[in-house]
This record gives C-alpha cells, sequence and structure tokens, in this order.
C-alpha cells in the first residue's frame, strides 16, 4: 500500500487550525453576530474543503501515474504449414476401336497404278452393338492413283449381310489424292453374332466394308 502524502495531512491539520481561527475571531471581535461569524465559518469550511478535494485529485493522479507501466507480452508469431494439394486421379474409360482395314488398288511408291483408291471408317467408333442398335456409317474414300476419275463411278453394295437398306451411289470426279465422304445409317441385325457388309468402287478399284459384333445385354433372356 502507497502511504498518504505528507502535503494531505499538513493541509487537513491547516484546515482545523483555521476553523479555530475563526471562532476565536468571532469571540473577540466586537460588533460581528453570531450569526455573521457562522456564515463566516461555514464559508471557511466549504472553500477548504473544496481546495481538499483538489488536492486529493491531484495526488490521484500523481499515485497513477508513479504506478509502473505493465509492456503487454508479444503473442507468438504462427507459421502456416504448406500442405501440398493432391491432384485427383480421373479414371479414362476406354473403348474397343474398330480398326478398318483399307480395300485394293495403290501400290509401291514407285509403282502407283492409274486408277486405284483405298478407304478409311470413320464411325463406327466401336463395333461391339446389341441387338437393333442404331449404327452411323461414315466412310473417306481417296482417290489413290496417278490419273483423275471421271464423275459417276458406281460405288455397289457387293456381300455379307444387308444391316442398311444404303445399296451404294455414284462417286464425283476425283483429282489425285482428292477424297470424298460416304455417309449412311444402319441397325444391327436382332441375333447375335458376327456380321460384314461389303462394298466395291467400280472396276475393283477398292472395297469398303463394315464389320461388326452383335452381342445380348447381360440378364437378357437367351
Amino acid at each position: 500500500m502507497l502511504n498518504k502524502p505528507k502535503a494531505l495531512h499538513t493541509f487537513r491539520h491547516g484546515a482545523l487550525i483555521f476553523v479555530a481561527a475563526a471562532a476565536l475571531l468571532a469571540a473577540c471581535a466586537p460588533g460581528i453576530s453570531p450569526e455573521q461569524v457562522q456564515m463566516q465559518v461555514q464559508t471557511g469550511v466549504a472553500e477548504t474543503v473544496q481546495a481538499q478535494n483538489s488536492l486529493a485529485s491531484a495526488v490521484a493522479l500523481t499515485v497513477t501515474a508513479m504506478a509502473p507501466v505493465v509492456t503487454p507480452t508479444t503473442p507468438p508469431t504462427v507459421i502456416p504449414l504448406a500442405i501440398p494439394s493432391l491432384t485427383p486421379v480421373i479414371p479414362i474409360a476406354t473403348v474397343t476401336p474398330f480398326v478398318a482395314s483399307s480395300g485394293g488398288g495403290g501400290g509401291s511408291s514407285g509403282n502407283v497404278p492409274d486408277y486405284a483408291c483405298s478407304f478409311v471408317e470413320i464411325k463406327p467408333l466401336v463395333n461391339v452393338f446389341k441387338p437393333t442398335d442404331y449404327i452411323d456409317i461414315v466412310w473417306i474414300v481417296t482417290n489413290t492413283g496417278k490419273k483423275t476419275w471421271a464423275s459417276g463411278l458406281d460405288l455397289d453394295f457387293l456381300s455379307g449381310t444387308r444391316f442398311s437398306p444404303y445399296n451404294g451411289e455414284q462417286l464425283p470426279a476425283l483429282k489425285s489424292g482428292e477424297r470424298v465422304t460416304i455417309s449412311f445409317e444402319g441397325n444391327a441385325p436382332s441375333e447375335p453374332g458376327y456380321y460384314e457388309m461389303k462394298f466395291k468402287v467400280q472396276g475393283g478399284l477398292c472395297y469398303p466394308f463394315i464389320d461388326i459384333q452383335v452381342i445380348k445385354p447381360p440378364g437378357s433372356n437367351p
């Protein structure tokens, strides 16, 4: 505990002397009524109390200023840990592509015939279907010979199972290296098995074809 300052104790002692002196003055002074003396004493006491309160406030501020300053503790620095992110592995669905072989025609670079062709099957992308499945068929036929074809060269059905109503068409004129796209639709046969449908470019220049496998889904009636 802090001791009370000496100045405050001396001030209170002086206030008591002031009150005693006022009382003595009232007893000795001629012509002053007791009421006037009492008012002077009350005024002096009030001023003394006010001065005493002001001195007490000053002492309190001094005590506060003399109190030790508490330095706040610096919180520890938090260093976040870097957690590497993991890239999810996305499974890639694979399908068995149908690889179409080219037909006749062509030859080595030193023995290119005058008239020949080749074909590439673009659709279907797979050759396995369920019974009666829809089939979208797209071929690209290329003039691989040295000479230009005249327009009207026939592409006709040749052999196999006809699982499309397409019967063929006449091809446009093609210069060497030019190509034409042939597209038509069909449906897989209703019974399981292996099926082929083959066409021929007039003169046997090449033989576009499609072969498929038809299987019944698991759980279906045999």
